[in-house]
């Protein structure tokens, strides 16, 4: 079984939730970004609401959980993307190019 957070309180994620729970191999939770950070150990994907979500909560979750699948969604115009915590070190401006060309192939 996949656990799987939605985190955010829009109409659209309650959309989804409701659709992902019809699934028995998904296990749905949905979270508030009111109600603060959580445990994220056994969860295998969270689905943010960037509408909804700080960004200081997003990468919060990203560094505590590297390997965590992250997907943000925005409802007014329809983007989603897919996030990574992959960790670049980078010393000069050379490793950033570096860093950056490796991600666009």
């Amino acid at each position: 079984m996949k656990h799987i957070l939605l985190y955010g309180s829009s109409i659209f994620l309650a959309g989804l939730a409701a659709t992902l729970q019809a699934d028995p191999s998904l296990d749905i939770h949905q979270q508030a970004p009111s109600d603060g950070l959580l445990d994220l150990g056994d969860l295998d994907a969270v689905i943010v609401d960037f509408g909804d979500a700080p960004p200081a909560h997003v990468l919060t979750m990203l560094r505590a959980r590297p390997d965590l699948k992250m997907v943000g969604v925005n409802a007014s115009d329809g983007a989603v993307t897919v996030l990574s915590g992959r960790v670049y070190m980078a010393q000069t401006l050379t490793d950033v190019l570096r860093c950056l060309e490796q991600k666009a192939k």
